[in-house]
């Protein structure tokens, strides 16, 4: 046991150091693309990010284990929004022009309602996974063909470029190893504790494929780069409620118990339609909205842990 949060608390170390020389990178990388922070934290920082939750989710639902790929994905999404965004806004208070921001959270929010849609019929099919996969390509293209005007630097050369790349593909290697670790010891510490598949996928191992976006955005948030965090957590959401579950269900079409997932879509659809309120009213995140979301977050975990409805079968 002693060993095994040994090995857990390092990768975590090495998960923080390694991400913020992948968010260094990306800033450079970006500079000299010229396009915003918000695109290409939804480019390149979402969708490495959301790696390992892709990874999680294709290999649970290659071994038939799609209600855990399904948990990972909605508790994922929920620890993007509340807790990496709560925890962001405490730091400092995320400021974003309304017109930068507004379409895309007004966007997630409609792609939050698509699990209750899917896993409401429960039967999930190729067609639906194969939908959910050009919806992702959709916003894809959507964030690609948007403009934001940002302060962008100049004088990036192509030798800098070059050791900017080098450094990102080798920050994110480290980040997926040491996520891997920490989710694979934290999957035996609560095996230790006898915590259900269930449990696992919705919270612990949903909150270990999040540690990369918590390490990376506390960085950019520390260092002023608050779009590119912003960016990061809006896209992280979209990759896994698109992406990930699509892949998912694409790979294993099956059929899927829907009160197992009611009380994660509920927190997600909150969660979502709180951010889109401070993104059109504040124009942004205070400190006070920071803490709502971290509560609604910690709400979430006492909640699943006391359901009964999560021990549910699932087919």
């Amino acid at each position: 046991m002693i060993f095994t949060i040994a090995i857990f608390v390092i990768a975590l170390v090495v998960l923080v150091i390694s991400s913020e020389a992948v968010i260094r990178a990306a800033i450079k990388i970006s500079e000299y693309l010229g396009v915003s922070q918000l695109a290409i934290a939804f480019i390149i920082v979402a969708v490495a990010n959301s790696l390992p939750d892709f990874m999680i989710s294709v290999n649970a639902s290659m071994i038939g284990k799609t209600s855990l790929a399904i948990g990972d994905v909605l508790g994922s999404s929920i620890a993007n929004i509340c807790l990496v965004l709560g925890i962001a806004a405490l730091i400092r208070k995320i400021k974003v022009r309304r017109e930068q921001t507004i379409e895309s959270a007004e966007l997630l929010f409609l792609i939050s309602l698509i699990p209750l849609v899917v896993l409401s019929r429960g039967i999930l099919t190729l067609a639906e996974g194969l939908i959910l996969i050009i919806l992702f390509f959709l916003y894809v293209f959507f964030v690609i063909k948007k403009r934001f005007t940002l302060n962008m630097k100049d004088g990036i050369t192509k030798k800098q470029l070059s050791g900017a790349i080098s450094i990102f593909l080798l920050g994110l290697l480290f980040v997926f190893v040491s996520s891997k670790f920490v989710v694979e010891e934290g999957i035996v510490i609560a095996g230790l504790m006898g915590l259900p598949d269930a449990i696992i996928g919705m919270t612990l191992i949903a909150f270990g494929t999040t540690l990369p976006s918590l390490a990376i955005d506390f960085t950019a948030i520390r260092k002023g780069y608050v779009a590119l965090a912003l960016g990061d957590i809006l896209g992280s959401s979209v990759v896994n409620l698109t992406l990930v579950l699509g892949a998912a269900i694409v790979i294993n079409p099956t059929t899927a118990n829907f009160s197992i997932f009611l009380l994660p879509i509920v927190f997600l659809v909150v969660a979502n339609s709180f951010l889109g309120y401070n993104l059109l009213k504040h124009e942004g995140i205070n400190n006070k909205a920071g803490l709502m979301f971290l509560l609604l977050y910690i709400l979430f975990i006492v909640a699943g842990f006391s359901s009964k409805v999560l021990f549910t079968p699932v087919t």
